[in-house]
């Protein structure tokens, strides 16, 4: 029997600025100076699923992730898995690794269909000592990631599965259309599992209890947010209520 995979932390979620971003590292610099970085860069494109980089490979590359979902895990000898976040376009992956020049101290896994963009460490470090405030721009995004790091743990801790699965679910919408719900596809219960923390039954049935609260639908690797306003509103009350359970 394989080893069961288990969660050893709720996911971190980028769009409440958790997230190191690459707009900050250009904040300042000259037009100019912007077209060297981005001349130093190339854009690819990766079906869902990819792996933008393992655990344990060289920090070769900078990584920007310009566009999709992708998120990033930390798998342990033992087999257990730490779901370290979910983060989104505009977020710099791998950025400390990169500058310490260890190997890469996380796997990043798409969600879906994603554009990044790539620099290879040579010009990242080129870049750091012929383009004026790029270095003090990225001490200060290594600086705000250990700080934010420091933050967000104790208030993630104090969140029940019920307040992790809401603002993941919230997180992870996506509204295409403005005449339609916002929607999740592409994802699994047990990615919503090892996101939030949790077994794969605790989010069948969680996502049950939420449906029959008429806060979403569900079908296969599609949930519609039926009411975004009330599951924000259950998200927000979640620490001044006692845990829902089944």
């Amino acid at each position: 029997m394989s080893r069961a995979v288990v969660v050893k932390a709720p996911v971190v979620l980028a769009e409440n600025g958790l997230s190191p971003k690459w707009s900050l590292a250009l904040s300042g610099l000259s037009a100019a100076h912007r077209r060297d970085i981005r001349n130093c860069m190339r854009t690819l494109t990766l079906p869902p699923r990819s792996i933008l980089f393992r655990q344990g490979a060289p920090s070769d590359t900078l990584v920007v992730l310009e566009d999709g979902r992708v998120r990033l895990l930390q798998n342990q000898r033992s087999g257990e898995q730490f779901a370290f976040g979910v983060f989104v376009g505009g977020t710099v992956l791998g950025l400390a690794a990169l500058v310490l020049d260890r190997p890469r101290i996380l796997t990043a896994e798409a969600i879906d269909q994603v554009v990044i963009s790539v620099m290879a460490r040579n010009d990242f470090v080129s870049c750091t000592r012929t383009v004026p405030g790029f270095l003090d721009n990225i001490t200060r995004l290594l600086a705000l990631l250990s700080v934010e790091n420091i933050e967000r743990s104790g208030t993630l801790a104090l969140d029940d599965a019920w307040v992790r699965l809401g603002r993941i679910l919230i997180s992870l919408a996506r509204n295409d259309n403005s005449n339609s719900c916002p929607t999740i596809t592409g994802l699994t219960q047990e990615d919503l599992a090892r996101m939030v923390g949790v077994s794969r039954a605790w989010v069948g049935a969680a996502l049950c209890e939420f449906e029959t609260m008429s806060l979403i639908s569900k079908r296969r690797s599609l949930i519609t947010i039926l009411q975004p306003d009330r599951l924000a509103d259950f998200v927000a009350a979640g620490r001044d209520r006692p845990p829902l359970r089944h």
